[in-house]
């Protein structure tokens, strides 16, 4: 039972690097070692968060660790790209995972010639089944941790206008991502709806957002300011749905057509809405879950 780190694609670093290259920062992706040198000489004296920025960007070309059975692929695909090691397992407290387990267990076996053992532990095909539910379990738990963060974000700024300033962190076609650092939080500012004329256009060559007489121009890194709310209107088309979603409005740079006007801020500021206290929805969402939908 090991665990591989397959090398990132190259390609994979396209955009981050073409974003980097005007601030003369070139990362090394040959591999992790220097990777890890080219980052820590990502900087901007002038900025402290942006290293972190840097890493979290860098973080996301990557490939996703996995479970294997050392039987069912050849050694040179046992490399952990992440730790630089040519071969890796678990082997901590067994109370914190069940790949753990599987290796505590493969290593008594190992060196207690009467220990008594599963006969699946010395079957590739059933250490190969073990994996793959493995790291299907990881992948759902990872996707459980990112749902209660999404519930529990939108209860914290549920009734609040948050004016906060951020950096774009992905560039798409019909909008661009925003991380606000003071919350850790991430949304997306959309540049147009479905049948609008877009108000920035996709620069594809550049991978950013241009306005039209080109005066205004959002890439990577860019510092940008916006409003957060949640939006109440739910994510689906079921009405009763529990999900709603952070609403990111720009109000800086001021784009025509795209940003808040202070008009536009204050009567946002102004607006109440009628809501339950936080503790009272943390409290529902504890001990009533089925009666989330009303929140």
């Amino acid at each position: 039972m090991l665990r591989r780190h397959p090398e990132p694609l190259a390609q994979s670093f396209d955009s981050l690097q073409q974003a980097l290259k005007p601030l003369n920062i070139q990362l090394e992706t040959g591999s992790s070692l220097a990777l890890a040198q080219s980052l820590d000489r990502a900087v901007l004296p002038d900025d402290p968060y942006f290293n972190n920025l840097v890493r979290i960007l860098t973080t996301r070309c990557m490939m996703q660790a996995q479970y294997f059975c050392s039987g069912t692929l050849t050694p040179d695909e046992f490399r952990h790209y992440g730790l630089a090691t040519e071969i890796y397992t678990h082997f901590t407290s067994p109370i914190r995972r069940y790949a753990d387990v599987m290796v505590h267990r493969l290593l008594h076996a190992a060196v207690d010639r009467d220990a008594g053992y599963a006969s699946e532990l010395t079957n590739k095909v059933a250490m190969a089944e073990q994996s793959d539910v493995l790291n299907h379990r990881h992948r759902m738990a990872q996707q459980a941790g990112r749902a209660s963060v999404e519930l529990y974000t939108s209860l914290f700024f549920k009734g609040k206008t948050v004016d906060e300033e951020g950096y774009v962190t992905q560039v798409l076609q019909n909008g661009f991502s925003v991380l606000i650092p003071s919350y850790g939080v991430e949304g997306i500012v959309y540049t147009t709806s479905k049948g609008d004329t877009p108000v920035l256009e996709y620069d594809k060559a550049a991978h950013s957002l241009v306005s039209s007489d080109a005066s205004v121009s959002i890439g990577l890194f860019q510092h940008v300011r916006v409003v957060l709310q949640v939006d109440d209107s739910p994510v689906s088309a079921n009405v009763g749905s529990m999900r709603r979603k952070l609403l990111l409005q720009l109000v800086e740079p001021h784009v025509p057509g795209l940003s808040l006007t202070e008009t536009e801020l204050s009567a946002i500021r102004a607006t109440k809405p009628t809501q339950r206290s936080e503790a009272q929805i943390i409290e529902l969402v504890t001990t009533h879950p089925e009666q989330v939908q009303s929140i």
